[in-house]
């Protein structure tokens, strides 16, 4: 850790009196070499420096590019003449908010991401061999604005053989002033990717788990892996949701609330009769859910269909008023054919209760049987 440590004190040093926004006024008034993209990625949008984020977060959203700009965008990114990235903007409520810089010296690529209202908020530094294919990646991932009052540090190795990337992930914890909570301690996760599929290693490199990701590595390189369009991803979620319901038949269930705070949508349920907080609020649930998708391909393609469908990804209630009647009318469908008894509440919810919640709940759900959620979560 003491070298990784030190590398990142150095990094920090060099720009901790950079002078960011006269950089920024002077690129962002003279570069035209622009692209934008819709969505809010991690911190970068669709030009992290690291791969790692996108790859352990399976189906994390980055958003995708937008030629139209007058749709709106969450991203602003500027180019040299070479067409590499120097500058973006992050826009969060119409406002920029963050700006990401890109500095390259020597076969390294050393980032900030900056906060206009506070100063520098994570960086990290990407080194990269003679054929341009990043080989080592460090970084201070989480925000910071005093150096040595951060908890964690990130180094990454990559090394290529034939077709096959593989990573090694390491995540350095220790306590600080602000973090006295964390233990020292190193975890290391070892991940190889082939084509677009990511396997999660144990220390003798056998298999834990994979999953598909969106793009595939090629000599170093990002290279997007386009998913089937013409899935038809609704009566899947349907189809799902039954097999899921048949499997809870037995059970004398009051609610079922489909989890919608990603679109990795999941249900669960609970028995509890006597209104109260823990019969209405997800959070007192009993560890039940079960994921609608078992396909984890089919969350990227309900992503795509969504995001083509003008709706907002990251809030499927409030911003998705597509994804809410397909839902909407599937639920309806399912109470019409007998799988959810009329007696039972469907809670179709994120994990913030909105106006939007109530509304879509009167929709599928008769009055006296959802009175106890109105009273619990009256505004």
């Amino acid at each position: 850790m003491k070298k990784v440590e030190q590398e990142l004190y150095e990094l920090y040093s060099k720009y901790k009196d950079f002078d960011f926004i006269n950089y920024y006024n002077g690129v962002s008034k003279t570069n035209t070499n622009n692209k934008y993209s819709k969505g809010l990625g991690d911190s970068a949008g669709l030009y992290e420096p690291s791969y790692v984020m996108e790859i352990l977060t399976t189906n994390l959203t980055i958003g995708k590019e937008v030629k139209n700009v007058d749709k709106g965008y969450d991203y602003k990114y500027y180019f040299d003449n070479n067409d590499y990235i120097v500058l973006s903007e992050k826009y969060i409520s119409g406002k920029i908010k963050y700006i990401n810089f890109y500095f390259y010296e020597k076969n390294c690529l050393e980032y900030v991401f900056y906060s206009v209202d506070r100063g520098i908020y994570s960086l990290s530094k990407s080194f990269y061999d003679e054929k341009n294919r990043i080989i080592r990646h460090i970084a201070l991932p989480d925000h910071f604005y005093d150096f040595y009052n951060n908890g964690k540090y990130v180094e990454e190795e990559y090394w290529y053989e034939n077709d096959i990337t593989y990573i090694k992930l390491i995540e350095y914890f220790h306590p600080c002033d602000l973090c006295k909570f964390i233990e020292e301690k190193t975890r290391i996760i070892n991940l190889k990717i082939i084509d677009n599929m990511v396997y999660n290693l144990d220390g003798n490199n056998n298999i834990k788990a994979y999953w598909p990701i969106r793009f595939k590595l090629v000599d170093g390189k990002k290279v997007s892996v386009p998913l089937p369009k013409k899935v038809p991803v609704f009566k899947i979620i349907k189809e799902n949701m039954i097999n899921i319901l048949e499997k809870w038949k037995d059970i004398d269930k009051s609610v079922i609330w489909i989890n919608c705070e990603s679109s990795d949508l999941e249900m669960q349920y609970t028995s509890l009769k006597e209104d109260s907080e823990e019969k209405w609020n997800i959070a007192f649930y009993d560890a039940n859910e079960a994921d609608i998708f078992e396909d984890k391909s089919h969350v990227q393609v309900l992503e795509d269909l969504l995001f083509n469908n003008g709706c907002n990804i990251d809030d499927l209630i409030n911003e998705s008023d597509y994804f809410v009647n397909k839902m909407i009318k599937i639920i309806k469908e399912l109470r019409k054919e007998g799988y959810i008894t009329d007696d039972t509440a469907v809670i179709l919810s994120d994990l913030e209760i909105s106006d939007n919640t109530l509304d879509i709940a009167r929709k599928i759900n008769k009055k006296e049987v959802i009175k106890g959620f109105f009273e619990e979560w009256d505004f």
